[in-house]
């Protein structure tokens, strides 16, 4: 089995590259995906546009179809490959990844299937950038490039039936789109994953879009961050982090608060033509 690891995202949320953060253990994490890579096979290619991400001994394919995302990465190695065969996609921005997530994917692949992937924590769907492919499925993406939602790796997963995984580790494919979730993705590194269960009171605008006042929220998130971003893909919520304050028991706190069982959090949508 081939591994490409994908790692040539522009991170504009993150502000800086996620390929080259510096994990709390001193590892890039670039090489940490690598090592784990390189657990499970013997053949590993790198995709990146990047000079400042790099491997060695590994040559880098550059992503021919940038604009279309992890689909054009795919695409362009699967059009300079020969015989790609079954093929190991690894999104480089998983920093809770670990052996025995890939292990369970590997050995829960069936060799007729098209796809074999983990269903995402909260919301069931196919999660695309830990999942394998197979040749007969990377053969359709000349055809789905060219589509409306041509840059959507979760239509094309979808799209496959795929053989569907729960994760050993709940949290292993939780990625970091930007400093808040990074703060997360490092605390759970660094404190562990414990379930908890905290009171959520909504106001304003939080309160109309989820319709009730209060509710006790059973959460994997360590920080105040990590619980408000569980909530919003859980429900959808309509306001981005930071246009919201946070409190916990009663006083204002930072996003990166760390969080106990039985807390009482308070997400403080902006005042009205404020």
């Amino acid at each position: 089995m081939k591994v490409l690891i994908l790692a040539g995202g522009r991170s504009k949320r993150m502000g800086r590259d996620k390929a080259n953060i510096v994990r709390p253990d001193g590892t890039r994490q670039l090489d940490y995906i690598f090592e784990l890579a390189k657990s499970v096979s013997d053949d590993v290619s790198l995709s990146s546009n990047d000079p400042s991400v790099q491997l060695p001994g590994i040559d880098s394919i550059p992503d021919a179809l940038p604009e279309n995302g992890p689909l054009g990465a795919m695409l362009t190695f699967g059009s300079l490959v020969e015989h790609t065969g079954t093929v190991l996609i690894i999104g480089c921005d998983l920093f809770l990844l670990d052996r025995p997530t890939l292990e369970a994917l590997i050995g829960g692949h069936r060799q007729d299937a098209y796809a074999t992937c983990f269903s995402n924590r909260i919301d069931g769907r196919p999660e695309p950038l830990c999942a394998i492919y197979s040749e007969a499925a990377l053969d359709r993406l000349d055809n789905v490039v060219l589509e409306r939602d041509g840059k959507c790796a979760r239509h094309f997963i979808e799209s496959l039936n795929p053989t569907l995984l729960q994760p050993p580790n709940p949290v292993a494919l939780d990625n970091a789109n930007s400093p808040h979730d990074l703060d997360e993705a490092f605390a759970k590194l660094t404190h562990g994953v414990t379930p908890k269960t905290v009171r959520i009171l909504y106001f304003a605008k939080l309160r109309e879009a989820r319709g009730l006042d209060e509710e006790a929220v059973e959460t994997l998130a360590c920080t105040c961050a990590g619980l408000y971003e569980e909530l919003r893909f859980r429900h959808r919520l309509p306001l981005d982090i930071d246009s919201l304050r946070c409190a916990r028991n009663g006083d204002f706190c930072d996003w990166d608060t760390l969080l106990e069982p039985d807390d009482e959090i308070v997400f403080i949508p902006p005042v009205a033509g404020g």
